[in-house]
């Protein structure tokens, strides 16, 4: 998924591609593949930071070519603009920040309650089995996963939007398969995980009002901060919340947790909510 074959010019190619529900690329690997564009142009630094744009859709059946553009190399701090391209479309444009080892002052925000421990929460599967008839349409796009992610929900009728609840959501995530031996590899894959399911909390307090698949649902911002390095194929607890929604648009913010109670990564993100135009 986070695979790229450098092209030249500060150009990497991307040879595969993790579809959403909609059939275009899943917008947290666009995200992922452009910080490692990036970080193959920097030596010495780790990712700090991460903002990016979606602008147009991406195709999984067309070539995808990422384009870094060399920014300020300072003593402390590296700065690169990515363009992602295909098809004569600018899909994503992301500006990565990358930072070399700091100390300074300490201080870290906890999770709202001590989250049960995921190996005590029922799996997707389990979950499918007790839930699947009683799901919206739109909902059961929560009853599995990606094959890279493992997801346990703590909130199971909000996560699966069968009842309404507060605009917040937390589950425990991690992912499988053969991790990134580096460790800005760890921070990609982190980013990848980053942007799954995030629209959650937004979801959540509008399931009475949501019209059973017809509604569309896409990333438009997208900016993240790595805190501490963590192995991402560990359990991670993403808290997410809602402060906004209107205009046909949404504000979520997300924490990542290690196990142990860390702050790992903060995130924002913008996001389109909308009714599916009836092609009837």
């Amino acid at each position: 998924m986070l695979t790229l074959s450098p092209l030249g010019g500060g150009r990497f190619s991307s040879g595969a591609a993790q579809t959403n529900r909609n059939e275009f690329i899943f917008g947290g690997q666009l995200l992922a593949q452009a910080l490692c564009a990036a970080a193959q142009t920097v030596s010495g630094k780790l990712p700090h930071a991460l903002h990016a744009s979606f602008e147009f859709p991406a195709s999984a059946t067309r070539p995808l070519v990422y384009q870094v553009c060399e920014g300020r190399d300072g003593r402390s701090l590296s700065h690169r603009r990515v363009m992602a391209r295909q098809s004569g479309h600018t899909v994503l444009r992301a500006y990565a920040s990358f930072s070399g080892p700091e100390e300074g002052f300490r201080h870290q925000s906890g999770w709202r309650s001590e989250p049960p421990a995921p190996d005590s929460l029922s799996t997707l599967g389990s979950i499918a089995a007790r839930y699947e008839t009683q799901v919206s349409e739109h909902g059961k796009g929560r009853l599995s996963t990606y094959p890279q992610l493992e997801i346990r929900p703590i909130a199971v009728k909000e996560h699966l939007l069968l009842q309404p609840g507060k605009p917040a959501s937390r589950f425990w995530m991690r992912a499988r398969g053969n991790m990134p031996a580096d460790p800005t590899g760890w921070t990609a894959v982190l980013t990848y995980l980053s942007d799954y399911l995030l629209v959650n909390a937004a979801l959540i307090p509008h399931v009475s009002e949501m019209p059973d698949e017809h509604l569309f649902v896409a990333s438009l911002n997208h900016a993240m901060w790595f805190h501490v390095l963590a192995d991402p194929s560990q359990w991670l607890l993403y808290e997410t919340e809602s402060d906004w929604a209107g205009q046909g648009r949404a504000l979520v913010h997300g924490r990542f947790y290690s196990e142990n109670g860390q702050l790992v990564a903060s995130v924002v993100q913008e996001t389109m909510i909308r009714a599916r135009k009836n092609s009837g």
